[in-house]
């Protein structure tokens, strides 16, 4: 995924500073080089990514400060 998103997440990086400074909690979304929108919700902006784009890859994230990696286990573990 992280190269299916590559532009994307390079164009939320370049852009970041302003974005926090702007819309911090806000979610962005991002079709290729572009910022397309800042939108209240998640669900707002997926929407409108599919809208516009159909389903095809589109980044919506939201905009925070600090990262919070997220970790997620398994419940196929062992077997």
């Amino acid at each position: 995924m992280t190269e299916l998103l590559k532009k994307e997440t390079k164009t939320y990086n370049a852009h970041k500073a302003e974005l926090v400074g702007q819309s911090k909690g806000k979610f962005v979304l991002i079709k290729d080089d572009r910022i397309v929108g800042v939108f209240e919700s998640e669900m707002d902006a997926a929407h409108q990514g599919y809208e516009r784009f159909g389903n095809v890859p589109f980044l919506v994230k939201q905009v925070v400060e600090v990262e919070v990696p997220l970790d997620f286990t398994s419940s196929l573990l062992g077997v």
